[in-house]
Order: structure tokens, then sequence, then C-alpha cells
């Protein structure tokens, strides 16, 4: 923490600055966020895509011919996933909000940890492993009641009980569409934003990898956090190459001075 200090202080009073100044603030995160609390990268080296090939276990064309590698793959990641909880970074979003800061979190990730931190507006452009539906009759069912159905129904994965078809997460497979309202609401808060705070996030997967560019061709403003160099750090007002759960409770802290010297 006192390497950040030293190093991006200034970074950190610029981001701050901007964020204190912006009257339509998003936050646009990605799996960096998540890693912090353990959850492993899906696309990152060494992540899950390495080692259970997408084409096989992540893509929905493959999926509906044999929902049994999924599931198979689901159950040995679903522990890391399901016993995640908020790291530094997620409260300190969750305080951006609460303090009037960020209209919105846009994720890329589907562990629910944001919600969880505290933030209440949150648009999940890749969807959510806590939430599943039959992918025939889109009936709906529980976390828990899917752990109960793999207990029985271990062969095939679960079925659903109405017409007996796959039961899916919620999460967006290669191959599907991101869910609709989730992105045309990411796109038009991402062009009506005056300031992007970009968190965790290497800007590589499309289409979410995009939204920046809205906010930019409106003339909006980026700061982007994140441990490694992103295509987009030549464009952004602030850029701050470290952790986020170091980072953004830092920006927090120096939001909070500013408002204490404003009202002085």
């Amino acid at each position: 923490m006192k390497v950040v200090r030293l190093i991006e202080k200034k970074k950190i009073q610029k981001a701050a600055s901007l964020l204190l100044n912006s009257k339509e603030a998003i936050v646009l995160t990605g799996a960096g966020v998540s890693t912090e609390s353990g959850i492993p990268d899906f696309r990152g080296e060494g992540g899950i895509w390495e080692k259970y090939k997408p084409e096989i276990y992540g893509n929905i064309s493959a999926f509906l011919k044999n929902p049994a590698k999924f599931w198979e793959m689901a159950q040995k990641i679903a522990p890391n996933l399901f016993k995640a909880k908020p790291n530094p970074g997620h409260y300190a979003l969750a305080e951006l909000e609460k303090l009037g800061i960020i209209k919105a979190v846009i994720t890329q990730n589907i562990d629910e940890l944001h919600q969880k931190a505290g933030s209440i507006i949150v648009y999940e452009i890749h969807g959510s492993v806590n939430r599943f539906n039959c992918v025939a009759c889109n009936a709906s069912y529980t976390k828990e009641q899917i752990l109960r159905k793999l207990k029985k129904e271990k062969k095939g994965g679960p079925s659903c009980e109405y017409c007996a078809a796959p039961l899916k997460p919620s999460a967006v497979l290669f191959g599907e569409p991101l869910p609709r309202f989730e992105k045309f609401q990411s796109q038009a808060l991402a062009q009506k934003a005056d300031v992007m705070l970009i968190a965790g996030s290497s800007l590589s997967v499309a289409p979410a990898c995009y939204l920046p560019l809205y906010t930019l061709r409106e003339n909006g403003k980026l700061i982007i956090v994140n441990d490694q160099p992103t295509d987009l750090d030549d464009k952004a007002e602030v850029v701050i190459h470290h952790k986020t759960g170091a980072v953004l409770p830092l920006i927090v802290e120096e939001i909070k001075r500013l408002q204490i010297l404003q009202k002085a």
C-alpha cells in the first residue's frame, strides 16, 4: 500500500478529482477485480480456458450436444466461485455509489461480488453463475436447487422438472449473445458517461472492450486501473498499473478528503 501511495499519489489525486467533478461517471470491471478474491481468470495465462478448452466445455453448441461436459467443469470450478468474498476493490466501488460519485457498475464478471459488497446498480453483461435457466422453457432455478439436483442427476447434468431440457447458468457461453437489456443499457451508459473508470479489465474481450470507445467518442474521459497495460492506455487521462484492491480504496479516500476541503 505504501508503494502505491509513493508511486501513484499524483495519479490517484487526478483520478479522484475527475470522478468528484463528474456528473455521469460509471465503472467497467473485469476479471482483475475478482482474481483478488481468489477467483481464477478464465482467459489469462494459466486460466480456466487453458485447462478446459472452451470449444468443448464452454461453447453453447457443445453444451446443447453434451451438457455433461460443461457440468463436469462447472463442479470443479464452482467451489472457488461460490466461496469467494468481496475484496477491498469491490467495497471501494460500492462506496463510490453510496457517495453518489458513480451511476452504475458494468461488469464482465459472473460472480455477483459487486452486489455482495453493496453495489446496487450493476449490469452483468456476461450473466451470473448464481442464476440458472432451462434452455427450452426458460424456467428459473436457484443455486441451491441446482446443487440439490447435481447430487441426484450426476451423469448428464441437471435437467428441467417441467420439460426435461438441460439447465445452464445465466453466464454467457461462447456462441451466445449477451443479454439484450444489459448490452444496450451498458452502451447507453457508456455514451452518456463523462468519466469511465475501468478496473481490472485487459480490454481484450469483445464486445465489452468497445464500451470505452463510446465514452471517448462523446468526449468522455477514461481512468484505467489494471495491473497490466491495455490497448487504450494511451487514450486514458489516468493509467495506474497496480492491483485494483490496493488502488480503488485510495481513490475513495482521496475523494473523501477533497469533499471535506470543498465543505471547509
